[in-house]
């Protein structure tokens, strides 16, 4: 491959270069606009002996980017970076206080470092070719998975600068419409990956619609998509013996499901994945007392961290005394000391496909391919739709639903008790940014959502409070002098508008970590005659099902499982931590909105179908059995 670029006689750029561990060593440099940062640092003898990066304020290495680009700006010359880790100098000094914020951004990719080697994917070189927009999709994610960081790796696309870019399809994941590849490029670089435009001699992946012309002698991997289907192999493509692609209403929603195990399949052959999932890992500062029993030495010490945990020693002779420090206190350089050894084996010939993905299957029944978006609508009007769940499969589901409906006449309520966006959430939480940390998830969604489809605060609603039992659950004969279960749980500000979405939802997505709060929900529906499209994902397993009126979360699942309260969670707190990649969130919740949409459509009797449930493993896709489980014992008391 070879750079294509050109060169403009330029004035030199102004840089003011400092030290980043001793802030007091400042220096200005007035250097040629095309020079790098790294080698402005070099001639301006401000670069440590061996390896280096050059940061930004904000964190962001921006060490092989051109001197251009930061005119007037201060930059801080440090030890070289943990590829796909910190992006800030390991010293806990220069003037921020130790436990601060300081590492916290570097934990942006904390849930999914025990799935694969974060630093492989931090270093990927990856040439792209195809469609605008369904290469913008896959950009998309492999930022979100913290792929071709600048200063590491980089991903190419043979586009010039000034070619305009029209996002159709993914409106409710990106804040403009229309923009030119240079500024996508701007947009990439300022989240840390390097984009690169330039001539490529060959792509490794190629992505695009079914009637878009595909180049002959791709020998990489490829995905083809449209009409509802989703197709993704690897080498020559296949004959498709018809393609009548128009816009519908899952388009964006096959798209990126289409991405997403295309994505999950190019890692696996790379042996990105271990082999042995690790699901967290932390710092403990442990205290040794002796001749004290371990309950009166924990109540004995006191520690900012909160509550500890205590063991007798080996001994029998004292107490140990254990802390976990939270993330923000964690050099990410400590955590990254402890992987597995062993990594995952790569796809069989089975698996590298060709293979559907998508909602529907575009292999016929004589063994060809066929793209055809027969019975399925463009849009919907008057949906009415509640979401459960704005986090990893609520923050995808949300938006692709609303890009399969008229805005003008649409409503959506999201529905989320998380009280903030935590930096470990933004490495697959599609709808958050930095600027989002610390705010509630459903207020930072619903107003995201209505800035990029232009809707009103009454036609999209945050609500940032959990489902209660209180909401669902209303007696029909109360006696006198009894008391209600919402007067024991007590009352809420937002109980009225709960009650209010519940009422008016026509179909209801379950996006949560929490099988009780499914089932509730699931209640909710059956009492309305509502259908509900329930998700789940951990790790690289994944699960997308739907429940009407013949079949509930009881009848599936057991009464024991459907009234778990144990929240499986990627927060901090959650009693059994899991971890989480975008590949796996970003394809329930595609999925989750393409079979809402299709419910949707099938009452209205525009004569489609309605996906199959799935099951999603490792980026392969299986149809998954419905109707009870046969292990399960027990009935709902609704269905017999």
């Amino acid at each position: 491959m070879q750079r294509g670029g050109r060169t403009k006689e330029q004035e030199p750029v102004l840089l003011t270069l400092s030290n980043a561990v001793d802030q007091t060593q400042k220096i200005k440099v007035e250097v040629p606009p095309n020079t790098t940062i790294k080698q402005a640092s070099i001639d301006a003898g401000v670069a440590p002996k061996g390896a280096f990066d050059v940061f930004t304020a904000g964190g962001k290495a921006v060490t092989r980017s051109k001197a251009g680009d930061h005119q007037g700006e201060v930059l801080y010359v440090g030890p070289q970076k943990v590829a796909g880790g910190s992006d800030r100098p390991s010293s806990g000094k220069g003037g921020e206080e130790f436990g601060s914020n300081l590492w916290l951004q570097d934990h942006r990719w904390h849930r999914q470092s025990g799935l694969l080697d974060q630093e492989m994917v931090a270093s990927l070189d990856i040439g792209l070719e195809g469609h605008d927009e369904s290469m913008f999709g896959l950009l998309l994610e492999l930022d979100l998975l913290g792929a071709c960081r600048s200063g590491c790796g980089e991903v190419s696309i043979n586009r010039e600068p000034e070619e305009e870019v029209n996002i159709r399809m993914l409106r409710g994941l990106v804040d403009f419409t229309t923009s030119s590849w240079g500024e996508v490029q701007r947009l990439f670089s300022e989240r840390g990956m390097d984009l690169s435009l330039r001539e490529l001699d060959e792509a490794d992946i190629w992505i695009g619609t079914a009637d878009y012309p595909r180049p002959e002698g791709h020998g990489g991997s490829w995905l083809i998509h449209g009409a509802g289907s989703a197709l993704v192999g690897s080498g020559s493509f296949p004959p498709i013996h018809y393609a009548c692609v128009r816009e519908t209403m899952i388009d964006a929603a096959t798209l990126v499901c289409g991405v997403s195990a295309l994505l999950h399949r190019y890692l696996r052959e790379r042996s990105a994945f271990w082999q042995m999932e690790v699901v967290d890992r932390w710092l403990t500062l442990t205290a040794r007392v002796d001749d004290v029993d371990p309950d009166l030495a924990l109540k004995g010490l006191r520690s900012k961290f909160g509550r500890g945990t205590a063991t007798r020693t080996s001994d029998g002779r004292g107490s140990l005394i254990r802390y976990r420090f939270p993330l923000e206190w964690t050099p990410p350089e400590f955590l990254s000391l402890l992987s597995p050894a062993l990594r995952m084996t790569t796809p069989t010939e089975e698996e590298i496909g060709p293979v559907d993905v998508g909602p529907f299957p575009s292999k016929t029944s004589e063994g060809g391919y066929c793209f055809d978006s027969m019975g399925l609508p463009e849009k919907l009007s008057d949906v009415n739709a509640l979401v459960l769940g704005v986090g990893g499969l609520g923050s995808w589901a949300a938006p692709l639903l609303l890009s399969g409906c008229d805005p003008r006449t649409s409503t959506i309520g999201m529905l989320d008790g998380d009280q903030e966006v935590e930096v470990h959430n933004l490495n697959r939480q599609v709808l958050y940014g930095s600027k989002d940390l610390g705010c509630a998830k459903a207020t930072a969604a619903a107003s995201r959502l209505r800035e990029r489809f232009g809707m009103s605060e009454g036609s999209v609603l945050g609500i940032p409070a959990p489902l209660g039992a209180q909401h669902v659950m209303t007696c029909s004969k109360e006696s006198e002098g009894d008391i209600s279960l919402q007067e024991i749980v007590g009352y809420s500000e937002h109980d009225e508008i709960i009650s209010s979405s519940l009422d008016s939802m026509q179909i209801a997505l379950s996006c949560l970590d929490n099988q009780n709060a499914r089932t509730l929900l699931n209640t909710a529906c059956l009492d309305r005659g509502v259908p509900m499209v329930n998700g789940g994902g951990e790790g690289v397993r994944g699960v997308v099902e739907h429940f009407g009126s013949d079949l509930c979360m009881v009848c599936r699942y057991g009464p024991e499982e459907a009234y778990e309260t144990e929240r499986v969670s990627c927060q901090e707190e959650g009693a059994r931590p899991v971890s989480s990649i975008v590949t796996t969130t970003a394809y329930v919740g595609a999925l989750q909105a393409a079979m809402a949409l299709c419910l949707l459509a099938k009452q209205r009797r525009h004569g489609n179908e309605v996906p199959e449930a799935r099951d999603w493993w490792n980026g392969m896709v299986s149809r998954r059995q419905s109707g009870r489980l046969p292990w399960v014992k027990g009935g709902c008391g609704r269905h017999g």
